[in-house]
């Protein structure tokens, strides 16, 4: 019985219709980067059309441009300082931006990008309540239907799988990476090299699914691919062979390739795969291919481009369709929330090695500084040396326990986010108030967990219960810092590897400037600027006078003088919530940047 969650368990097929057809059209496509030895020139002025109804397949060695086309073509890749970009993509002859682009088209990246601990049919359903329109049951159709098009039903409440999760195979991936973008019924589908590390067999189901949707469907599918073996060959209707950022051929796939080269001195032997024979006389290496450019490009020019030309002029010129749904910011944060639930469930590394962490950790650190003698235990300055040295050990302890595990895991998080914030699945917004609320709450719970093993193994202040109320809360807030830093380092490099190298090491600077080694006001003035900015510094003022300050009889050696803080309890604390805002704000920033930056 398939899942459906409708009370009867059966399944009513939805049906994804024929979508009007939508041909995409450029026109002297030119683009350039700037190198250190001067302008580099990509592609040089190709213009085409990707039909819709068919397989268009793009095909060139590394270095001729294919992805950079298609990157274009999605509206990708745009003029910057460093590159130029001139030229006409048109969707039946009309212009159009990114955002028109997600509106009757889709991208599937080159990388399967999904989070590893969702299964193969909550992958789906996400997508379809973010990117469809109708009822519950409506939605769970559609998903169904995806799964039985692209044969995942064996693998459907399977988990995708990664590094850390056993999950599904490397074609099931695949197509579960393209089901995700065709969840919506676009009228065109782009891909960058689909066949990517997959097996022959494994390749060719995949092409054949996309040959599939495009035919049944009248759907626009456009991909790259390097080297695709004879029966994939065999499957393309209309083939585009680059050089050097030109075309050397384009028009209908097959025997006519073979045709064509034939007729410019190039003839495939009988028996070989033909996709193999002009990848090699294409390859930029050969000194005989590189020669034999100048006769690819008059072959072209003298008998393909003024077909290419009427192709191009007798392309559909219709309305486009518009398939993109608008939901609220509010759904938005809800259905992200709810898929962070699941993977802060099922995700080992965020919460029961967390969990695990806490406990033990606490339990020792409560035995190595068991029962630190207080102010009626006639305390020595060794004693109080000990509680310090807890007190800001504990500090370091529960800001680490928020930021590692969410330097280890936003880096890989924020490639889903950019991939489906790029797909218009939401903006950023509710991608970071939806994801925050969820880890907000580890966050400050497995402080509050280990606070309340540690306290009374240490022998801390329990005078009242407000100084056991304010410990706790002043841990919270501290974890809460870490987590925010940690959205700051991993939202402000572009380089996620970067994020996890640098973003630890603040921490040294962080510590040195606390109090705890060196008094606060003996630092030099040009340096000392950095304690405002260390969540230690206030953390561990916090905490220090909460413990040494008592209603009756205190510590005869005053440690709260020796320590020379400049504040008092209570505004520490709003000096740590202030810093736990100022993080949090300028992550926010820089996620909403972290796009156009990357790019």
């Amino acid at each position: 019985m398939s899942d459906t969650g409708s009370n009867t368990g059966k399944v009513t097929p939805y049906r994804m219709d024929k979508t009007p057809s939508v041909d995409i059209i450029f026109k002297d496509i030119r683009y350039s980067v700037s190198t250190k030895q001067g302008p580099k020139e990509i592609l040089k002025g190709v213009e085409g059309v990707c039909k819709s109804g068919q397989l268009n397949a793009i095909l060139g060695s590394s270095g001729a441009g294919k992805t950079t086309l298609l990157n274009i073509l999605c509206q990708r890749i745009q003029s910057t300082k460093k590159s130029q970009l001139s030229g006409e993509v048109l969707a039946n002859k009309t212009p159009f931006n990114a955002q028109q682009f997600n509106k009757f088209a889709t991208y599937v990246m080159q990388d399967d990008i999904l989070l590893e601990t969702m299964t193969v049919k909550e992958c789906f359903q996400f997508a379809a309540n973010l990117k469809t329109n109708g009822t519950a049951k409506e939605k769970n159709d559609r998903v169904q239907e995806m799964v039985k098009q692209l044969k995942l039903e064996r693998c459907q409440n399977t988990f995708v799988g990664g590094l850390f999760v056993k999950g599904i195979s490397g074609g099931e991936r695949k197509r579960t990476s393209i089901g995700y973008e065709l969840i919506s019924d676009p009228a065109a589908i782009f891909l960058d090299e689909p066949t990517s590390g997959l097996d022959s067999f494994t390749a060719y189901s995949i092409i054949e699914l996309l040959r599939r949707y495009a035919h049944n469907k009248n759907k626009t599918v456009t991909f790259t691919i390097h080297q695709p073996s004879s029966d994939i060959w065999d499957l393309f209707d209309r083939v585009m062979l680059m050089v050097e950022g030109r075309f050397i051929y384009q028009g209908p796939g097959g025997i006519n390739v073979v045709n064509h080269f034939s007729s410019i001195g190039f003839q495939c032997p009988q028996y070989s795969n033909p996709a193999d024979y002009f990848m090699s006389i294409m390859h930029a290496e050969s000194d005989a291919n590189v020669k034999s450019y100048p006769i690819y490009f008059q072959g072209y020019d003298t008998k393909l481009k003024s077909i290419v030309s009427s192709d191009i002029q007798n392309a559909h010129d219709g309305e486009l369709p518009n398939k993109q749904v608008q939901t609220s910011m509010l759904y938005q944060t809800g259905q992200i929330a709810m898929r962070q639930v699941r993977i802060l469930q099922r995700n080992p590394l965020i919460f029961k090695a967390r969990l695990i962490q806490s406990i033990i950790i606490s339990l020792f650190i409560g035995a190595i500084y068991w029962q630190i003698p207080g102010p009626n235990d006639n305390p020595s300055q060794r004693n109080v040396n000990d509680k310090n040295g807890f007190l800001f050990f504990w500090c370091i302890g529960m800001f680490m326990m928020t930021l590692n595990p969410c330097i280890l895991t936003f880096p890989s998080e924020r490639a889903v986010f950019l991939r489906e914030e790029n797909a218009q699945l939401y903006t950023v917004s509710p991608y970071f108030f939806g994801k925050f609320i969820v880890d907000a709450f580890p966050a400050a719970i497995f402080p509050l967990i280990s606070c309340l093993i540690v306290y009374w193994m240490v022998g801390l202040n329990d005078e009242n219960a407000g100084k056991v109320f304010f410990f706790i809360l002043v841990c919270a807030i501290l974890g809460l810092t870490g987590l925010g830093l940690g959205y700051l380092g991993g939202s402000a490099f572009s380089d996620a590897q970067m994020a996890i190298a640098v973003t630890p090491m603040l921490l040294m600077p962080f510590m040195l400037f606390a109090g705890f080694y060196k008094n606060a006001s003996d630092y030099a003035a040009w340096i000392g600027w950095i304690q405002y900015i260390s969540p230690f510094k206030y953390a561990f003022q916090a905490v220090t006078i909460n413990e040494y300050s008592y209603d009756g009889p205190g510590y005869p050696q005053d440690p709260i003088k020796q320590l020379n803080f400049d504040q008092g309890m209570w505004s520490s604390l709003g000096s740590l919530a202030g810093l736990f805002a100022g993080f949090t704000i300028i992550s926010f920033i820089f996620l909403a940047t972290l796009k156009k930056r990357v790019q």
